[in-house]
Formats: structure tokens, C-alpha cells, sequence
């Protein structure tokens, strides 16, 4: 009886434990998907639409993920800085750099973006819709 308890657990249980393991490990969204632009969470990578990975900077990556966090919301330099949990020594203007390299890479202009924008004396936004991955 030992045995068969033992066995039958043995059946069960892996599963029961990998799939619990699994959705665990999957709390959060997997990415975010907008404009013709998939953003992987897992392998911090951008993607076109046309399967093409455009490499991002780890400052890029946090800049993009904090604008498709908050879509459509304009941000200030400060907001921004404190969610990417930029150091401090950090100027205020290195977030405008980072952000005319972001849009150098997303953008299919840059002359005049329309997916990341500035908002003159506030800050920035992105401006479309974004769908969560899960």
C-alpha cells in the first residue's frame, strides 16, 4: 500500500509541482505589444513587425518600459529618473538623450515623432496604444 501511495504521489505530483512552478514564475506580463513594436520582458528585446530585434541599452530599455507602463501620461524628466531608478548622479538632461536615442531606433521619422513625444515645459509620453502581454 506503500508502494501504490508512493507511486500513484510519484504520477501526480511532478506535474502538479511543474505546473505550479511554472505559473509562478509567470506572475507579471510577459511584454507589451504597440504601434508595430513588440517589447520582450524576458529578453529585454524590442521587436518590429517585421521580426527585426533592435538592440536596446539597459537605459533605453527602462525609459521605454516606464512609457508603456503609463501610456498616453505625460511624465516629467524627475518622474522618469525616479522610475528607471536612475542614480542620482545623473543630470535631468541625460533622460533627453536617451530619449532622442530611443527614438532614433522606434521612430519611422525623426523629424517628427509620433509615437514618443515631448510635451514643451512638461515632459514626454507615449502616444499610442498599448496591449499587454501575458
Amino acid at each position: 500500500m506503500h508502494t501504490a501511495s508512493a507511486t500513484q504521489a510519484g504520477s501526480t505530483t511532478p506535474k502538479g509541482f511543474f505546473a505550479s512552478a511554472r505559473s509562478a514564475f509567470n506572475l507579471g506580463p510577459q511584454g507589451f505589444k504597440f504601434a508595430d513594436w513588440e517589447l520582450r520582458l524576458r529578453s529585454r528585446s524590442l521587436i518590429s513587425d517585421a521580426g527585426q530585434e533592435v538592440g536596446l541599452t539597459k537605459t533605453e530599455f527602462a525609459l521605454l518600459l516606464v512609457l508603456l507602463k503609463r501610456p498616453r501620461q505625460i511624465m516629467s524628466r524627475e518622474q522618469i529618473m525616479d522610475m528607471t531608478q536612475a542614480e542620482d548622479e545623473i543630470f535631468d538632461r541625460a533622460i533627453d538623450v536617451q530619449m532622442l536615442r530611443l527614438r532614433r531606433k522606434v521612430e519611422p521619422s525623426n523629424r517628427t515623432p509620433t509615437l514618443l513625444k515631448t510635451k514643451r515645459g512638461a515632459g514626454y509620453f507615449l502616444d499610442a496604444d498599448v496591449q499587454v502581454l501575458a
